[in-house]
């Protein structure tokens, strides 16, 4: 019992809460036209979502903190002087809600006049926004552009030794490493620079059965070729060779000599060490071109071909590019990272460029010399199409629809057809001007529909 009485003392407080509210509207209403009128003689400033707040100066809202704007004269003072012409009324919390004649919305509030200078010339779409207004949107624009465009394939690579530029030294004969002349890691070497001296009974063998046969038959001789044949299949360099023969002297340690210029990688000789036929001893590599392993992914793997351009960045080196190209794209890919690796040579004179070191690699893919290029920030995709909104001047925006093609570096993409070089085009608050648009398109609708219009803007 006590429960029913209570529900019903708490209806009976809602209901005067509620008819309080509806006076209290009904009066805040009088108040605000009262001082709307006042504000159409003296030039004062209103919010736009609460009119009866009127201040003597713009300003911030003290209610909402929205900016204030001024109050303009009344619609029926300014349709008898021919000022303007009112176009249709619409409710102010519901753009949608329109009508010929002033009055009230469904949520009790007064209608307000759009007039027909206030709507947009042009193409279908297009809206005008107050230069205030552009500015507190933050609206910024872009002119279109003709300039060349890439498109680049961005990924990480590693600095890598040429295989084809690496020579390893070792003997086709056993003996005893006498003297080190080339003794350090890292050490640069010239072709035909001596690296060590070796003893070899088998290499004085040789050395003497070829002396005999030029004592015996001479030089010209085919014992004398065969005995030098011999030597030369022991990789003895030409001119130990022919110094031998000028000589008439065996020598006991012979120099083996560096097959290539570059720099030692590996060193596995000591002085006084016995080698084995077959044993490598040192490792040289030439550095003046290296490899660049690079990982692309799986969906950039199509775009990647032999001879593209590209270019790197050094991590200890930011802003110096280094130019070179796609020699090699390896036919797997990786099943565990789905990436395909792509091997590209680079120039290395100077020897910047070490083994081991990480690099950022740029592939080049395509390239339109001559493109129509906007930035994509301006591009609104709407699954169907592709607008941007061109500024035409006055603050009137018209909406265009285009065609793109290319979509490079630099957050630039190509257009294609729809603008032409020089137009202006928006590139921030472009989605609060779509709304708008939208707006205005559906208003036209519907009162080309009112008057037995057909509508001539596209769906």
């Amino acid at each position: 019992m006590r429960f029913t009485r209570l529900r019903f003392v708490v209806f009976i407080l809602a209901m005067w809460l509620a008819l309080a509210a509806g006076v209290g509207c009904q009066e805040s209403t009088q108040e605000s036209h009262e001082r709307v009128e006042v504000a159409d003689q003296e030039g004062l400033w209103s919010c736009g979502m609460h009119s009866h707040v009127v201040e003597h100066g713009p300003g911030p809202c003290p209610i909402c903190g929205m900016d204030m704007t001024r109050v303009r004269s009344s619609p029926a003072k300014q349709n008898a002087e021919g000022e303007r012409r009112i176009k249709y009324w619409v409710a102010p919390m519901d753009p949608t809600y329109i009508s010929d004649e002033p009055g009230k919305s469904p949520m009790g509030m007064d209608l307000v006049p759009v007039y027909e200078e206030g709507q947009a010339v042009g193409a279908p779409g297009t809206v005008q926004i107050d230069p205030v207004v552009i500015q507190n949107m933050g609206v910024r624009t872009e002119r279109s552009l003709r300039q060349p465009l890439f498109r680049h394939v961005r990924t990480l690579g590693e600095v890598v030794v040429s295989e084809d530029r690496v020579s390893v030294v070792n003997l086709r004969f056993s003996g005893w490493v006498e003297r080190i002349l080339a003794d350090k890691t890292g050490e640069p070497v010239t072709e035909g620079d001596p690296l060590f001296a070796i003893y070899s009974p088998d290499l004085v063998a040789a050395q003497e059965e070829y002396l005999l046969a030029l004592r015996m038959q001479g030089a010209k001789s085919e014992l004398a070729r065969s005995a030098r044949r011999k030597l030369e299949l022991f990789d003895l360099d030409s001119k130990d060779v022919a110094a031998l023969a000028r000589t008439g002297r065996v020598e006991r340690a012979m120099l083996i000599r560096a097959p290539r210029s570059g720099h030692i990688l590996e060193k596995n000789v000591v002085a006084g060490a016995r080698v084995s036929a077959g044993e490598d001893l040192y490792t040289i590599a030439d550095h003046s071109q290296i490899w660049v392993q690079a990982e692309v992914y799986e969906f950039d793997a199509p775009w990647v071909e032999v001879g593209q351009p590209a270019h790197m960045e050094l991590a200890y080196e930011r802003g110096r590019s280094v130019a070179g190209s796609v020699a090699y794209v390896y036919p797997t890919l990786n099943d565990v990272s789905r990436t395909l690796t792509v091997r590209l040579e680079f120039k290395n004179p100077d020897l910047r460029l070490k083994p081991g070191m990480f690099a950022t690699v740029y592939i080049q893919f395509r390239r339109e010399d001559d493109a129509l290029v906007v930035p994509t920030e301006a591009i609104l995709h709407s699954g169907k199409r592709e607008l941007v909104f061109v500024a035409v001047g006055g603050g009137r925006f018209e909406p265009r629809e285009i065609t793109t093609g290319l979509v490079g570096d630099r957050h630039m993409a190509q257009v294609l057809s729809g603008l032409v070089e020089g137009e202006v085009v928006v590139t921030s608050g472009q989605f609060l001007i779509d709304s708008e648009s939208q707006l205005q398109e559906a208003i036209d609708k519907m009162l080309a529909r009112r008057a037995g219009e057909v509508p001539s803007v596209p769906s």
